[in-house]
């Protein structure tokens, strides 16, 4: 199987390869948001308990870092919002109609961390070391909750909440019997002109009674049909309702716009849920949010690490030495922290509620296909995978080559032919757990040479000099996995990519320079940390 050739075959290809850049370069960048803050408490913490100057001099260094890019971050963030709203207008239309209320919070989210970091940064001469540690903690808190408010969206858009998956890991895969399926609540006056007899034939199943509407698990196949017609102009005559309105019903509502009935069914269904914890309320959310987050601290810890390696390298001054030791022991021991509990818990969480919820992308991630090399097969792993992902050695792996082609299409519509996700995503999973592996292996060489004592060689000064950019590719390779693993979904279950995207796409040249801009902004915050950061840490 060509997989470049298969991942390409999806609708909007230059799009979501511009959305790739944007997002990946923001998502580099404010990694160090989420994660400075608390290294910069920590140190400062160390400073008052010990009196050593050199904590204070390391959270200084880490605050005018925080400050470059934080600015860098924050004018990357607002260029790459722009490029979704214009990019993919349907899912931001439905994002703000239906689950606006996050996304508003993290406009305050935002201000505080504006707020407290700039207020760290040019307050340092002013603010007492305790109303330091004060403000590095409302400035983490800002991140982390900027963070929350982001990746619940993102966890809806994975897994929206009330999904029923297509797969149980003893029995199999589901579609025969019209899986995965999404809980809506149609309102009482659409039910009353609905055949109910014919829309159960078709997979639908009634939950009950919910005193406004009737709850229904609907097949994602029918809902994804619909999400087409809405946001293609079809009116019920011209559409699958058609199939299922009564007879005597179709004169009245034929000439009504699918999307008005789509609308006041996920408006119900959200004030159902709740329409302020409606994203919270996502089967993925406590695995992202934690893995998002540990993602920042694991990048940040191997930054710093990486830091004081290279200075390590090139400094000769005996005193600039003891500090750049200490920032080396600092950054050694959080970064081993870090990447144990990201990936042995952290990613633990996130990887069982995938399983679970998301099967096809699993079935992808583990590569369950005789079309392809199998890593997990190569190195018999697909048992002890299978124990991980639901806790039983009787469980079984998704199959990929059991996953219809066509499970999330009827009749043609949405316009997806390969309705699988691509198989790419499980090399990019295996290089990640891969290098993860080894930046783990590397910390924990690294503390136990620097509590013995020992001379570091110089070899492995420069493997701590390369550790952040193998940590940034993991954090790439993780964040490629969950958004390539979703196609052809942009919302799981609910609309595809060829619904998502905008009906006038630019022309590719023009996608081209839009990227080189990006670029460019990243190579500028590349160069400002050598001159501002780098450079004055040589000299001393």
């Amino acid at each position: 199987m060509n997989l470049l050739e298969q991942w390409l075959s999806y609708p909007a290809a230059p799009d979501r390869v511009l959305s790739t850049i944007g997002i990946e370069i923001h998502w580099l960048i404010l990694q160090y948001v989420l994660g400075l803050p608390l290294l910069i408490a920590v140190a400062l913490l160390a400073y008052k308990k010990s009196g050593d100057s050199r904590w204070e001099r390391m959270a200084r260094t880490m605050t005018k870092a925080l400050g470059l890019v934080f600015a860098v971050g924050a004018a990357s963030g607002t260029a790459s919002e722009f490029g979704l709203v214009v990019v993919w207008p349907n899912v931001l239309e439905a994002a703000g109609r239906y689950l606006f209320f996050p996304l508003y919070l993290e406009i305050f989210a935002f201000l505080t961390e504006i707020v407290f970091i700039y207020l760290l940064v040019f307050g340092w001469g002013k603010l007492s070391t305790n109303a330091k540690i004060a403000v590095a903690f409302l400035a983490m808190f800002g991140a982390w909750f900027s963070g929350a408010m982001i990746t619940s969206v993102n966890s809806y858009m994975v897994a929206p909440t009330g999904i029923v998956p297509a797969y149980d890991p003893f029995s199999g895969w589901k579609y025969d019997q019209g899986y995965p399926k999404v809980l809506l609540v149609v309102p009482r006056e659409i039910v009353g002109v609905l055949d109910v007899g014919k829309l159960q034939s078709l997979g639908m199943e009634v939950v009950g009674d919910t005193g406004q509407g009737v709850a229904v698990k609907m097949p994602s196949r029918i809902v994804a049909r619909l999400a087409a017609e809405a946001w293609g102009g079809v009116r019920v005559r011209d559409s699958v309702l058609k199939l299922v309105v009564k007879p005597e019903a179709v004169g009245a509502v034929g000439d009504l716009l699918v999307k008005d009935v789509v609308d006041r069914i996920l408006l119900l269904t959200v004030q159902t849920v709740g329409y302020t914890t409606v994203t919270f309320q996502s089967p993925v959310y406590p695995g992202t949010l934690l893995h998002s987050i540990g993602a920042g601290l694991t990048v940040t810890a191997f930054t710093v690490l990486g830091a004081y390696s290279l200075l390590l390298l090139r400094s000769r001054d005996e005193k600039s030495r003891e500090y750049y030791l200490l920032g080396l022991k600092f950054g050694a021991i959080a970064s081993l922290l870090t990447v144990f509990l990201q990936g042995a818990v952290f990613g633990h969480v996130m990887g069982e509620e995938i399983a679970k919820y998301n099967p096809e992308k699993l079935a992808a991630m583990e590569g369950t296909s005789s079309s392809i090399l199998s890593i997990s097969r190569l190195l018999g792993l697909e048992k002890l995978m299978a124990f991980i992902a639901y806790g039983s050695f009787d469980a079984r792996l998704p199959g990929y080559d059991g996953i219809p082609v066509d499970y999330c299409t009827l009749l043609g519509a949405p316009r997806v032919t390969d309705c699988r996700p691509p198989l790419v995503v499980h090399y990019l999973y295996y290089a990640k757990v891969g290098l993860s592996v080894l930046l783990g292996l590397y910390a924990l060489l690294l503390v136990l040479l620097l509590y013995r004592r020992a001379n570091l060689p110089g070899y492995l000064l420069w493997l701590g000099a390369l550790s952040p950019v193998l940590a940034q590719l993991v954090s790439f390779l993780g964040w490629a996995v969950r958004e390539i693993g979703r196609k052809p979904w942009t919302v799981y279950g609910v609309m595809t990519v060829d619904v998502a995207h905008t009906a006038n796409p630019a022309d590719p040249l023009a996608y081209v320079i839009v990227a080189l801009l990006f670029l460019g902004a990243l190579a500028g915050l590349v160069y400002a940390s050598w001159k501002v950061l780098y450079e004055p840490s040589v000299k001393g």
